[in-house]
């Protein structure tokens, strides 16, 4: 019934943007080579915990190359991970792997293809990049569905510089599916149905409003390392609830000699009666893509069932469950070099055990981050 309400809802919006004049295609083909690379090497200290080492170091490598003929895009990427600890291995006191990574690894990361028919659509096949501007409660930014998305847009009508309509389908979409590598029998589901629209908000400011329906299915085999901080039906079991959340994301963007952007994302579980809510609220002063340094700072606080946690930002050691709060310095030393240091507070407020839930844990953070 999900998948025929979202399958609807494109089909009704697609009128509406085919009345725009066809295109016009040159005769002769456009052909175009992009070899890019993003890259981290960090180092970083947690407070005492059962679930990772005091003191961590990572190197991790992104390399991809896209290749592009005419409207259609074709992408193939890489991720070589190594860490000095092997997080995958079986915890005796708290069998759960917190991070969306296996820290000694070298896997596929992107295998896609992007079509552009027409002006106002955009087909992506395969796996490839997440095209729904989630903020990291909803979606980890190193997970890649896997699946299909065709995404309807309109530019400069009205107030709106920008309008636009996702439908994405994807399965298997985490780096720890269920099954082998091409077994899809136990692996979740996931279908994502999101309007956006970007408005001028005076001269060199915009403000973007992002509302999102995401909803997981097929969960009751899923790997147990997918399971995190969600209720149990039973200790150590299957969930216990399903993940059927709206989110809704608010943006101001204002360019200058100081870049300013503002966050605001709220998001309800509705097949949940309780512990469904989320909020993530952020603010960025600067770039180191277009400015000496940044600052950023976040505050969230997620309920332990506000959405599905395997697919949430493995940054504050919970995905669910948890509040906290980050702050980001960072200092561009090229144009592809930027050194961040980053620290973190955060606790457990929906921890199991009462005594845990006023626990506050430090994470402190060096990374070199690298993008070509």
């Amino acid at each position: 019934m999900k998948r025929s309400l979202l399958l609807l809802a494109l089909a009704t919006a697609g009128p509406a943007y085919a009345q725009d004049p066809a295109p016009v295609y040159q005769a002769g083909k456009r052909y175009s080579v992009e070899v890019k690379l993003d890259g981290v090497l960090r180092q970083e200290w947690t407070d005492s915990v059962t679930f990772i080492k005091n003191d961590r170091a990572l190197a991790r490598l992104r390399p991809r190359v896209e290749i592009g003929v005419n409207r259609v895009l074709f992408g193939v990427g890489g991720d070589f991970v190594y860490g000095s600890e092997r997080n995958t291995e079986f915890l005796p006191v708290l069998p759960l792997l917190r991070d969306n990574y296996d820290s000694r690894d070298a896997r596929l990361d992107l295998a896609f293809v992007r079509v552009q028919p027409a002006d106002w659509m955009r087909v992506n096949a395969g796996r490839f990049a997440m095209p729904v501007r989630f903020t990291e409660m909803i979606w980890d930014r190193e997970l890649r569905p896997q699946g299909a998305a065709l995404t309807l847009e309109a530019k400069d009508r009205g107030p709106f510089k920008r309008l636009a309509l996702t439908g994405l389908g994807a399965r298997g979409s985490h780096v720890f599916p269920a099954g082998g590598a091409f077994d899809f029998s136990d692996r979740e589901t996931m279908w994502v149905a999101s309007a956006s629209a970007l408005a001028g908000a005076g001269e060199r400011a915009t403000v973007e409003l992002l509302a999102s329906y995401v909803t997981w299915s097929d969960l009751d085999h899923v790997d147990s390392r997918l399971r995190r901080q969600n209720a149990r039906a039973v200790a150590g079991g299957r969930l216990a609830h399903e993940y059927d959340v709206v989110d809704l994301v608010a943006r101001y963007n204002r360019e200058g000699r100081v870049e300013v952007q503002l966050v605001g994302d709220y998001c309800l579980n509705t097949a949940v009666d309780s512990g469904n809510r989320g909020l993530w609220l952020a603010a960025a002063l600067g770039s180191t893509r277009t400015a000496p340094a940044s600052l950023e700072y976040t505050f969230a606080r997620v309920d332990a069932d506000a959405t599905l946690a395997a697919f949430a930002t493995d940054d504050f050691l919970w995905e669910t469950g948890w509040e906290g709060h980050r702050a980001d310095l960072g200092v561009r030393l090229r144009d592809h070099y930027a050194l961040h240091g980053i620290v973190q507070r955060q606790r457990f407020k929906d921890a199991p055990r009462a005594a845990d839930r006023d626990i506050e844990l430090d994470r402190y953070r060096v990374e070199l981050r690298i993008r070509y």
